[in-house]
């Protein structure tokens, strides 16, 4: 197809929808004003499953419930064209008390999903097999490398300037730079920073902070991903050991506190009790573009019939990509016919 596409913001779900647009036979530019993959995307665990989903709304999770199956070939696909492994994991995830057992045997046997019962540290828990993890950092390093072959045009370091509210098909959008950005279509997937570009998402979405903590390879196993009471312990291939996650609102202050690090601390020994007396080797923090009900905007501008956004997805971006991304394609095309 002869129409050019521009996406603005190069995290997982911008990738994803520029790589969906490109493969369907769009001309695709993805812009960010940073680098690729550097804000939330980079900063999240990278569990293929959205925590306690029995409590949210039936749409959080038709938006996540391919993720492991989707990552598991695209994973594969990645490591033959770059030889980067993202290092995808079908590891399972073991969910501990407190919870409620009807609760989530009724979400499951809606969702035709097998849980089994699962014993950790003599607690009666349920364990979800089906359930993958993924390595971001090097996910993104090789879907950058993907994306170029593709020939898909990559402006990093190039920030958009904020966009009136006025009923015009956008053209040309302009740069701080004052240079122009033309296309045919545009797709906001800033997450947390879309306000920048259009006032109106500032009343959806808002930037959340979550830190996380990172021990080094010990001789400490983990053989699922452990989540309690809105927090979880995970391993790589390498052994390191992640834990994680805060949820507060400070605006875009990605600033890390010994208050929550003693507090991260403290929960990652409670679930692995081998973890006690280790001190993690680093510390860090991302901003999630957080929304009401963990359901993200994936929809036309109601200004800008040719201005489209797919952003909002907190803290399952990784999840909700691959879907979110088919979604927001299927809506262009119909767009355009």
């Amino acid at each position: 197809m002869s129409v050019k596409i521009v996406v603005i913001g190069a995290g997982i779900v911008g990738c994803l929808t520029a790589i969906k647009l490109k493969e369907t036979g769009f001309d695709v530019t993805i812009v960010d004003k940073s680098q690729l993959g550097a804000e939330s995307t980079w900063a999240g665990a990278g569990i293929l499953f959205p925590l306690m989903p029995w409590q949210y709304e039936a749409r959080v999770f038709d938006l996540c419930k391919n993720a492991s199956k989707f990552y598991k070939a695209f994973s594969k696909k990645l490591f033959q064209h770059t030889k980067i492994d993202p290092e995808y994991i079908e590891s399972g995830l073991v969910c501990t008390p407190p919870f409620d057992k009807k609760n989530v045997l009724d979400w499951a046997g809606k969702n035709n999903l097998n849980v089994c019962e699962y014993k950790h540290k003599e607690e009666s828990s349920y364990l979800f097999e089906f359930v993958g993890q993924i390595r971001a950092p090097r996910l993104m390093k090789s879907i950058k490398l993907y994306m170029k072959d593709l020939g898909i045009n990559l402006l990093e370091e190039t920030q958009l300037k904020h966009l009136k509210d006025i009923n015009i098909n956008v053209k040309e959008w302009p740069t701080v730079g004052e240079d122009k950005i033309s296309g045919d279509i545009f797709v906001i997937t800033s997450g947390a920073w879309s306000f920048e570009l259009k006032k109106h998402y500032k009343e959806m979405i808002y930037p959340v902070r979550g830190q996380m903590i990172q021990y080094k390879k010990t001789k400490v196993t983990l053989k699922h991903i452990l989540y309690s009471d809105d927090f979880y312990v995970l391993q790589r291939k390498d052994g390191i050991i992640l834990a994680g996650s805060t949820v507060e609102n400070v605006g875009f202050d990605k600033t890390v506190s010994k208050f929550y690090l003693k507090k991260l601390m403290k929960k990652a020994e409670k679930l692995v009790p081998e973890l006690n007396g280790l001190e993690p080797e680093t510390q860090w923090a991302g901003i999630r573009p957080g929304i009401k009900g963990n359901v993200p905007l994936i929809q036309k501008d109601k200004y800008h019939d040719n201005v489209f956004i797919n952003s909002g997805h907190f803290r399952y971006g990784l999840t909700m990509a691959p879907q979110s991304a088919e979604e927001v394609c299927n809506m262009i095309i119909k767009s355009i016919q």
